[in-house]
């Protein structure tokens, strides 16, 4: 008897799985063009769980219903809190340290998700945008799958004591009833949300809860079996012994094995197949599968070797570290590939450290020492996520500034690369606008109206466009809101107003958007306020006019419908060259350091064809509007007509434009008395 308790205490073959698991899941991070189906691991995993789970629930469902959900929850979260706090907090220090600053503050949200166990939710606008322009990644995207687990957590003891008060021969209905409900909100539900939402998961856990029963079964019968064979063996005869060997449980054993090799091999011909399979196909085969190699599994050769029970072991390690390592990969090192497969090394290396160290040493903790490490975490995390309000909270402590930048004239080069490093990591905390009200909450960008006008405003204004719109509204509100009854306020992120940008959907739908709004709208005045995207592309092939021009006669069709809905005029901010965004960090420490001025306006403002060109579309457009149509020009303020450069940063090394490509708080005061002049004027 003893011997068969310490056989059942741990499942070697379980941790091969998991180690499998963890492999293809490496894969389709690392190599998605070679294992584009390795997500299905995570599926193995929440089998795996499941499994785990039940069993804890079992051990202790003699206890009081108290003490089986406070046993439960001890256990869960004393293997899963310490590691998980650690890693966001080290991952958030790796943030500020070493990634761009425009990771930072997209990052900032999305560890409070992580912290929160609620990484499953849906992605912000935010989170989008910055990725569409490939300057952040979130690092900790990967841990929806733990707040999906952490989320079954808050259900899983009260379905398992609802379980055990019903007959046993019904048991099995009643998990199989809440898994086929479970599937087919699954099955039905749109892609994302059947990805992430938790509801859409239970059935991979209760598979696993379901293999974990059958195994216990299946043990209790084994041993009931062997207990009376030992109490009758001084009965038995040779013959007899050679009766049972060819009994009916020796022949399905001797079928098991092979099933279970066979099994084992379509799970990892699926999982590394290298050619994406439908996933609503292969996730609930692959799940199932799981389920069933489980159950036949015990003592598989496989999967009980070394190698892979431990990469087990360290698969949870593996799997919270791998993620921000790819991350920083993805974020500055261009694509290279022998940076990746270091990344993937490095990965395996720290996980190791990290399983053979902090891992093994808490988990021989009590839950009290467990207990004081996971509020120390908690601490420091919290703290690592709101590091950078803390900091300014210090730094304006008895300090007076009104305008949007926060520049004083004692201020010195250090203080520029302070506040240029904080622009770029709040670039789009600083493109909400306190006085609208947004259609879609927790975004800066699409749609909202302005509130706060003043009474004696009588006119109807609409400022529309991509993010700069966005990054214009409290410069606008402070200098026009006085004039306006309304200010209707439309960004859509990388769409320009007047063309199809990139011949994406989402700004084709908004080409059409943008003109529905300004006809249900007709205001009285017109802001289009855009950074150009497509429009500075040159001539297609045999055109050398605008009239035979697409792009053109596509911002002069927009341009027709706008101007057919507004009462006065439509004010148009002309095109303004590109920086090259990754130099703006190395404004202040270029100041600092005495390079020429000149040299640095070259660097962050190389030359350009695209820029000139959307600029004589844009002239055109003018012309063929007539008097209803204004052109807005920035390039006076930033070019320097003695050195012939632009200059986007001022003598103290004060960035105009962030790292994302929007003004700085320092530019829009730097642009404020055009609008000023604009709006005295309406």
């Amino acid at each position: 008897m003893d011997q068969h308790k310490k056989k059942q205490s741990k499942r070697l073959d379980l941790q091969g799985i998991r180690a499998l698991a963890i492999i293809v899941v490496l894969g389709f991070h690392f190599y998605p063009e070679y294992c584009p189906n390795g997500y299905l691991g995570v599926d193995q995993f929440f089998v795996l769980s499941g499994f785990l789970m039940c069993m804890l629930l079992k051990r202790a469902e003699k206890d009081s219903s108290c003490s089986l959900v406070t046993l439960f929850y001890s256990k869960r979260f004393k293997r899963i809190l310490p590691l998980y706090l650690l890693i966001i907090f080290v991952s958030m220090i790796c943030l500020y340290k070493y990634f761009p600053d425009t990771a930072i503050e997209t990052n900032q949200e999305s560890a409070k998700y992580a912290l929160l166990f609620v990484s499953n939710r849906p992605k912000t606008d935010q989170e989008d945008y910055f990725q569409m322009l490939s300057i952040a990644v979130d690092i900790f995207t990967h841990t929806w799958s733990l707040s999906v687990e952490i989320q079954f957590y808050f259900l899983v003891p009260f379905l398992f004591l609802l379980s055990i008060r019903i007959p046993e021969r019904f048991q099995y209905g009643y998990y199989g009833g809440i898994g086929l409900i479970s599937f087919a909100y699954f099955f039905t539900s749109p892609t994302t949300v059947a990805f992430n939402s938790v509801f859409a998961r239970i059935w991979q856990f209760l598979i696993g809860m379901v293999v974990y029963l059958l195994t216990l079964s299946k043990s209790t019968s084994s041993y009931q079996v062997l207990q009376n064979f030992e109490d009758e063996k001084k009965l038995l005869v040779d013959e007899e012994s050679q009766e049972i060997d060819c009994s009916p449980e020796r022949k399905l054993e001797d079928f098991i094995q092979p099933a279970a090799y066979l099994l084992l091999t379509v799970l990892i011909f699926i999982t590394m197949f290298p050619t994406v399979l439908p996933a609503v196909i292969v996730r609930p085969l692959v799940t199932i599968g799981t389920g069933c190699l489980m159950l036949i599994s015990d003592e598989n050769l496989i999967l009980s070797n070394s190698i892979l029970t431990y990469i087990g072991d360290i698969s949870y390690s593996l799997y919270l570290i791998h993620w921000p390592i790819y991350a920083y990969w993805k974020l500055t090192c261009e694509g290279d590939k022998l940076y990746l497969f270091a990344a993937l090394i490095s990965s395996v290396i720290l996980a190791i450290i990290t399983f053979e160290t902090f891992e093994k040493w808490y988990l021989k903790l009590s839950s009290t020492n467990i207990g004081v490490i996971v509020v120390i975490l908690c601490f420091l995390n919290i703290t690592a996520i709101k590091k950078d309000d803390i900091m300014d909270r210090i730094y304006l402590m008895g300090k007076n500034v009104t305008s949007l930048d926060d520049v004083t004239n004692e201020m010195t080069v250090d203080d520029a690369i302070r506040l240029n490093t904080r622009w770029s990591v709040n670039d789009m905390k600083n493109l909400y606008a306190p006085s609208c009200t947004y259609e879609v909450a927790k975004s800066p960008l699409g749609w909202c109206r302005h509130t706060g006008l003043s009474e004696s405003g009588k006119y109807k204004l609409a400022i529309i466009g991509n993010s700069w719109t966005a990054n214009h509204a409290k410069l606008f509100y402070d200098e026009c809101g006085y004039k306006a009854k309304s200010i209707m306020q439309g960004s859509a992120r990388g769409c320009e107003a007047f063309y199809r940008s990139l011949n994406r959907e989402s700004c084709r739908q908004n080409y059409t958007h943008f003109a529905e709004r300004m006809e249900n709208e007709k205001p009285d005045y017109a802001f289009v306020i855009s950074r150009y995207v497509s429009i500075g592309a040159p001539f297609p092939k045999n055109v050398t006019t605008f009239d035979k021009d697409p792009i053109y006669q596509t911002m002069k069709e927009q341009m027709l419908r706008f101007v057919s809905t507004i009462k006065y005029k439509m004010y148009i901010l002309d095109a303004f060259p590109s920086i090259d965004r990754w130099k703006v960090p190395q404004i202040g420490p270029m100041i600092k350091n005495g390079t020429d001025p000149v040299a640095i306006d070259n660097v962050l403002v190389p030359p350009q064809n695209t820029y000139f060109m959307a600029r004589k579309r844009y002239a055109q457009l003018i012309k063929d509007c007539g008097k209803k149509c204004v052109l807005i020009d920035y390039v006076p303020e930033f070019y320097q007509e003695d050195t012939k450069t632009f200059r986007v940063f001022d003598k103290k090394g004060f960035s105009y434009f962030t790292t994302p490509s929007h003004l700085t708080p320092h530019g829009l005061e730097k642009i404020r008395h055009i609008w000023t002049d604009i709006c005295r004027k309406l």
